[in-house]
């Protein structure tokens, strides 16, 4: 594997006599494939809606993208800050919102933000947790912590069952992703790395590939995770022992979310975040 491109992806663009060119999933042309991908999704979003009418306070989107979740949650009313490390993410969030929308949409890695205030409701969606490594994730929980109110609920979702274990296996194969035009077919690889606790995910165009083009390779790296190394490493950090609950999807896809909070009272050196 020759940085983030499969050996999968690169036989099949050096079969064609193609060049490929690496571009993170998540930014520029990548983002908007990525939102062509995922827009659509509704899963999770019936029940972050449902925490969210619990929740007293303003709400932490983090990982927010394109505002799968931020959208519906301002839409219901709640006052929401939106964190994603992609401001070509941010530009489909910002497409989509209500023109009279005050979200504060905040350019930041979320390992390491400081927003000046606590929220009723933290989340992240669509198991974007998975990628980050087990460093990045003792970061994000203390971020998490600094942010969190007293009483306030942290959330987040992981894939499970059948879909968790899919995760581990290499797979090479043609799908259909739309298009401005209809339906495109791409090519999507999945690698494990050596020690199988991350994998390699590619997206290629398949009418991209000819004979001396530069191919655009669309890539991400995930950690490969369940929900109890989770469960552990929360209650490691200071939060309670996590609910897990199934989230109902039209795709089959299993997915968990779980759900937490404080271990007691607010620790003194978590309170960089005002009130």
């Amino acid at each position: 594997m020759s940085g983030l491109i499969t050996e999968a992806i690169s036989a099949r663009l050096e079969v064609a006599g193609a060049v490929p060119r690496q571009q993170d999933l998540y930014s520029g042309e990548g983002a908007d494939f990525y939102e062509r991908l995922v827009g659509s999704d509704r899963a999770e979003v019936r029940e972050m809606l449902t925490l969210a009418r619990k929740a007293d306070g303003p709400i932490l989107d983090i990982a927010a993208g394109g505002g799968r979740l931020t959208v519906p949650l301002v839409r219901s009313g709640r006052e929401v800050t939106a964190i994603d490390l992609s401001d070509d993410m941010f530009s489909h969030l910002r497409r989509s919102l209500p023109e009279d929308s005050t979200v504060e949409c905040v350019v930041a890695d979320m390992r390491d933000f400081s927003l000046g205030r606590r929220y009723g409701l933290v989340l992240i969606g669509a198991t974007s947790i998975t990628l980050l490594d087990s460093d990045g994730r003792s970061r994000l929980y203390a971020a998490v912590r600094r942010h969190l109110a007293a009483g306030g609920v942290f959330a987040f979702t992981v894939a499970g069952g059948a879909s968790a274990q899919s995760l581990a296996i290499p797979r090479d194969q043609e799908i259909g992703v739309p298009g401005p035009e209809g339906e495109e077919p791409y090519l999507f690889a999945q690698q494990m790395e050596e020690d199988g606790s991350a994998r390699v995910v590619n997206w290629v165009r398949v009418a991209d590939i000819t004979a001396g083009a530069e191919v655009t390779v669309l890539t991400s790296r995930l950690h490969v995770l369940d929900h109890q190394i989770l469960a552990r490493e929360l209650v490691d950090t200071g939060f309670a022992v996590p609910a897990v609950s199934p989230v109902r999807t039209d795709s089959g896809v299993e997915i968990l979310l779980l759900t937490t909070s404080w271990a007691g009272s607010p620790a003194a050196g978590d309170d960089d975040a005002s009130e």
